[in-house]
């Protein structure tokens, strides 16, 4: 039959966002544990996947196909090319953003304060606040504040042989 496509197996690889329930029998990656051993700070919500679909309902299924070499170089590009969008600034009436660093980047650069690093921003910073290097009392407005796209994060994980090139399925629940 040489009309039928060729079929060329793959994995999908479930993105779970809570490390406790992912084991290696059911095929979860524990994302935030990966997430937190490779940049050292947590992104356990991944909140960032909000950003590549603002319309997701809760309770569905996000699937990230970095498959092909186009899909992984454009996300790859992604993290050179990005402009981190930090708001609308009501005065000038224009859009406010950062050029020169990636949302990656701008997000490890947000920290939390310990008995050696004071706070730096209040916990609702004004929308078109620049927050690069802020830190902020707590984590739940440090996570808040910014989260990067989780697209851009699976692209650097597997950029830096972290997780294999793939399909990933992404449930989240909020």
């Amino acid at each position: 039959m040489p009309d039928v496509p060729e079929y060329t197996p793959y994995s999908i690889y479930v993105l779970e966002p809570h490390a406790d329930c992912a084991t290696a029998e059911n095929g979860h990656i524990p994302i935030g544990a990966i997430a937190e051993r490779v940049y050292g700070k947590p992104y356990s919500s991944l909140r960032g996947c909000q950003r590549d679909d603002e319309h997701i309902r809760n309770d569905s299924v996000k699937r990230y196909e970095l498959t092909s070499d186009e899909d992984y170089q454009e996300a790859l590009g992604g993290l050179d090319d990005t402009e981190v969008y930090l708001g609308w600034d009501s005065r000038t009436r224009e859009s406010v953003v950062k050029t020169g660093m990636t949302e990656l980047d701008y997000w490890l650069s947000i920290r939390i304060a310990d008995e050696n690093t004071p706070a730096t921003v209040e916990a609702n910073p004004p929308e078109t606040q620049d927050l690069e290097n802020a830190v902020f009392e707590d984590r739940f407005f440090a996570d808040r504040a910014f989260s990067p796209s989780l697209k851009l994060v699976l692209a650097d994980l597997i950029r830096r042989g972290e997780i294999p090139r793939g399909d990933f399925l992404f449930r989240h629940w909020w």
